[in-house]
């Protein structure tokens, strides 16, 4: 009897409500609820205004609209108004912070005082001031304080007579444009090894276990072998470029002036008027080299000592090594053939990049005061 009647009611109900299949059930998926993401909060002058809308006798929907939110929220808060009557955000649950402001500014204090310093040697700096902290902690304070661990930049030292130096050097030279820079010629001795090139380090996908397998090391050598360079450049392109197989002194910087300097000057400007730059070296001031290069009537540029962030030519060392680091010269030979094939294959596009950014590089030097830039 019981069965008969339960019958008879599941066939009324689909008679009554025939199912309808939607199409996420049709395809036998199942329904996830999303969940809506958080919203920003209102500001106190919003709020305040909604309350000051109600005030005056208009309607929540009429609020909502003007102040460009849903009318729910006008709702909640008229009700949060009403019950405690103010509209400022209620105290929240939740863990209350682990140090104060003046531990903050302490922790700001002992980091500046040595920059090299590690979390956990802060923490315990930190600790002998009253704070309880964890390393984490120290390393959530200095991030909120906008301090990141970084790798220190090389550069050379400059003492404030450097500084005044550059400074002055930069100042000289801030209105020169873009063409005045096309008219000097930038020269430097570089040192290049085998193998150098990969400073950033090298990365590679290996599992624990094959760590120090063949496949998965960066190999050393103890006494890599190397060639000293000299090359010059300008807007126009790259120079000649020489293997110096010896010392140099002052004669043989002449012979390479004569050799290879000469020659760059007749093919890029011709008989057009230019500045030859050189830095600092003792081989470079000798007077037997100021002789020379005012008999060929060549105007040297006065140089502020320790800039190579003021050289354009850097840039160019740093782009040759990465060159001929990747042609992997084994032995001398092939490392003297990598450096010429590599120099050639330089584009003046490149050079004059280098040139067009010394406007900026000055400016960089006047902002710093003198000081290191990132060029």
């Amino acid at each position: 009897m019981d069965t008969c009647l339960r019958l008879d009611l599941l066939v009324s109900l689909q008679l009554k409500t025939p199912a309808v299949m939607t199409p996420w059930r049709a395809a036998g998926r199942i329904r996830v609820a999303r969940t809506m993401a958080p919203t920003r909060e209102m500001s106190l002058e919003t709020k305040e205004r909604i309350v000051k809308l109600l005030e005056e006798g208009n309607s929540s929907r009429m609020v909502a609209k003007d102040v460009g939110c849903s009318q729910s929220a006008v709702s909640k808060i008229w009700t949060k108004y009403k019950q405690h009557g103010m509209v400022v955000k209620a105290k929240r649950t939740g863990r209350p912070r682990k140090t104060s402001k003046r531990q903050d500014k302490q922790l700001k204090a002992i980091c500046l005082e040595n920059r090299k310093s590690t979390t956990k040697q802060m923490k315990h700096k930190w600790e002998e001031a009253g704070a309880n902290v964890c390393d984490r902690t120290v390393r959530n304070r200095l991030k909120e304080m906008g301090f990141q661990y970084r790798k220190a930049k090389r550069k050379p030292s400059l003492t404030p007579k450097h500084k005044r130096t550059r400074l002055q050097w930069a100042k000289e030279r801030q209105s020169w444009t873009v063409d005045d820079w096309m008219k000097v010629i930038f020269s430097d001795e570089s040192r290049i090894c085998i193998g150098q090139g990969d400073d950033a380090g090298t990365f590679l996908w290996c599992r624990s276990s094959e760590i120090y397998e063949e496949a998965c090391l960066k190999k050393t050598t103890k006494f890599p072998q190397s060639l000293m360079i000299w090359g010059c450049m300008s807007g126009k392109g790259t120079g000649e470029m020489t293997v110096v197989n010896s010392s140099i002194n002052a004669q043989v910087y002449i012979d390479i002036l004569d050799s290879f300097l000469i020659p760059s000057i007749e093919q890029m400007f011709g008989d057009n008027e230019i500045i030859f730059q050189d830095d600092n070296a003792s081989c470079h001031r000798a007077k037997t080299v100021k002789a020379f290069l005012g008999e060929r009537h060549i105007q040297s540029m006065s140089w502020p000592a320790n800039s190579p962030d003021l050289n354009p030519i850097e840039n160019l060392w740093w782009k040759l090594k990465k060159m001929v680091h990747k042609k992997a010269p084994t032995c001398k030979a092939d490392l003297a053939t990598a450096i010429k094939e590599s120099w050639h294959q330089i584009d003046a596009e490149y050079c004059l990049s280098l040139i067009k950014s010394m406007p900026q590089r000055l400016k960089a030097v006047i902002k710093a005061k003198g000081g290191a830039t990132k060029y």
